[in-house]
């Protein structure tokens, strides 16, 4: 099944049931960090032992170290965590966009392809 790049970053990422539901309930804590979103899962007795870095890659939750990640099919719960919660996933979006333009080597960054 093709997705369309605009689709709603959920659609995109294809979780299981199993594992949306679980990013919607857990208590999970963003920061926003140069590399991307460090994601704390404020659930466990020592939320500092869950604790993974979501990458964001072409405006989406790109990758996480996380066990579940690297073996299981389909975005982990804290990929997924990232996606729903709109606000911290716009915000890494730009915050993404911005680095990229500060980083840009081209004369007229007004035209520069980072912006896009």
């Amino acid at each position: 099944m093709s997705i369309s790049p605009s689709a709603h970053p959920i659609e995109r990422l294809e979780p299981t049931q199993r594992t949306l539901r679980r990013a919607q309930y857990e208590a999970f804590e963003f920061e926003l960090v140069a590399q991307g979103v460090l994601v704390r899962n404020a659930s466990h007795a020592n939320p500092g032992d869950h604790e993974y870095l979501v990458t964001i890659e072409d405006g989406l939750p790109h990758s996480c170290p996380c066990p579940a990640d690297e073996h299981y099919q389909g975005a982990c719960k804290h990929r997924v965590a990232v996606a729903i919660r709109t606000s911290v996933l716009e915000t890494a979006r730009n915050v993404q966009r911005i680095r990229e333009l500060n980083t840009c080597k081209c004369r007229s960054k007004k035209l520069c392809g980072n912006l896009l």
